[in-house]
């Protein structure tokens, strides 16, 4: 994929991750004011929860580092290779979608 498709899809997946954090503060705001959350918005807060979580474990370390973020590459892969999940659901989605096409050109 070239740089340009790549950059786009990147703002795309980040755009979506701040949505997915938006709707979740807001769920955290009614369940502050006293309101019940349903099962849905439970399990969407959990799982808006681990992204926010899995962002600042990937982006603090290579923000504070100089030079770090040339390893990040090398961090996901080696995630990947141990089967240890570290990006946010919006990037994850698009990876699998990317592999799958990728295995598709392949065939």
């Amino acid at each position: 994929m070239e740089f340009k498709k790549e950059v786009k899809l990147f703002a795309k997946n980040l755009a979506n991750e701040a949505r997915e954090t938006k709707e979740a503060a807001q769920i955290v705001a009614k369940y502050a004011k006293g309101e019940k959350i349903t099962d849905k918005e439970n399990l969407a807060l959990r799982e808006q929860f681990y992204d926010v979580l899995k962002v600042a474990g990937i982006g603090i370390p290579f923000a504070l580092i100089p030079g770090a973020s040339i390893l990040l590459p090398l961090v996901i892969a080696f995630a990947k290779k141990k089967n240890i999940n570290i990006m946010p659901s919006s990037f994850q989605e698009k990876d699998e979608q990317k592999e799958k096409e990728n295995e598709n050109s392949i065939e």
